[in-house]
């Protein structure tokens, strides 16, 4: 509760409705670097930490926002020789292979014992490099198969879904309400500049990957994806989550990102807000990197993400040593271990 001149303001929780005890944060805008301060508000029932005014965010999506880079499809590269085409066909080949075997699931690697056996299940693993780590490191049956429809969430320009393209799947459709236009791709990916409530057919997998964070309403969101997704098929939702980074950085955790994350959530509350919009939530996984480290330390020295002197653009010229880099890489990985990561991804399935 705060007072502005004569008037009593109320923070309330615009997730769970808590009024009392909550607190202000006052943290600056850091990737870019325009310092420009924002008050987010941390529930004491919840924990949620959400942006206290959600500003126009359009200046802060900008063409040249990373994800929003042109994505180059090899495949329009009609200048190479009949060798080099004819050696992507094969390595084309070979990813809808590897990609239609991973999604049978007929032979699950963790059950293999034969050596033989754990070899191929080794090679068909290389073969998978690239595809998309939160939808081959899983054990859950996500039934997916090349002819699955695949919706991204905040997709961007498309770069997930013209990778699954690359392992052989051709329902693919994204949807960003900050790309500057809609894009189809030679391929037939469409990525979509529109609202979820737009779309009117559904789909076998729905990705948020980094995405539900930056909507304004996120219980409405996940309804939109409930309404979206075919009963029993599984929605993969990846998320900033708070816990040690934030206890430990506080408005400088990198991941809070003013002003374009407008909501960041602790796992049990974002468990919850799941369940309560028609999810069971059958697994969470933790996959925070060291960027949670560097990244925040990088903030409280006044370094800004798109600064010169960025580890994101320029290693050499970071106040980091490659040791201290590889230390932050083990912590985050031992953070992971104990579910206590500063990101997780979320399978939540349609009930």
């Amino acid at each position: 509760m705060t007072t502005l001149g004569n008037e009593l303001l109320v923070d309330i929780c615009r997730l769970c409705g808590n009024e009392r005890d909550n607190r202000l944060h006052h943290a600056r805008e850091m990737f870019t670097g325009t310092r420009v301060p924002f008050t987010y508000v941390e529930c004491a029932a919840c924990g949620t930490l959400q942006i206290r005014d959600v500003p126009d965010l359009r200046p802060y999506y900008s063409g040249d926002y990373y994800s929003f880079n042109p994505v180059p499809d090899p495949r329009q590269d009609s200048e190479v020789g009949f060798k080099k085409r004819l050696a992507r066909l094969a390595a084309a080949a070979v990813r809808r292979r590897a990609a239609a075997y991973y999604c049978d699931r007929r032979l699950p690697f963790g059950e293999i014992r034969h050596p033989a056996g754990r070899l191929f299940a080794t090679y068909m693993r290389r073969l998978v490099v690239g595809f998309p780590d939160y939808l081959k490191e899983t054990n859950l049956p996500l039934g997916l198969g090349l002819k699955s429809a695949v919706l991204d969430v905040g997709s961007g320009a498309g770069a997930t879904l013209l990778s699954l393209s690359h392992f052989g799947f051709r329902d693919l459709t994204g949807i960003d309400p900050f790309i500057e236009s809609s894009i189809v791709y030679p391929n037939g990916t469409r990525v979509l500049k529109a609202e979820l409530s737009e779309l009117d057919r559904q789909f076998d997998l729905i990705l948020a990957n980094h995405s539900i964070e930056h909507v304004p309403d996120p219980r409405r969101t996940l309804r939109e994806i409930h309404r979206l997704l075919k009963p029993g098929r599984y929605s993969v939702v990846r998320v900033p989550v708070v816990g040690r980074a934030w206890r430990e950085y506080r408005v400088n955790w990198v991941q809070l990102d003013p002003p374009r994350h407008l909501f960041l959530f602790h796992a049990r509350t974002f468990k919850v807000l799941a369940e309560e919009e028609g999810f069971s939530v059958d697994e969470v996984a933790y996959d925070s990197t060291a960027f949670q480290f560097w990244g925040s330390e990088q903030y409280a020295r006044d370094i800004p993400l798109s600064d010169s002197r960025s580890y994101f653009l320029n290693p050499a010229r970071s106040p980091f040593t490659e040791e201290q880099i590889a230390d932050f890489a083990a912590r985050a990985a031992a953070l992971n271990a104990r579910g206590e990561g500063d990101q997780a991804v979320f399978y939540l399935r349609r009930l």
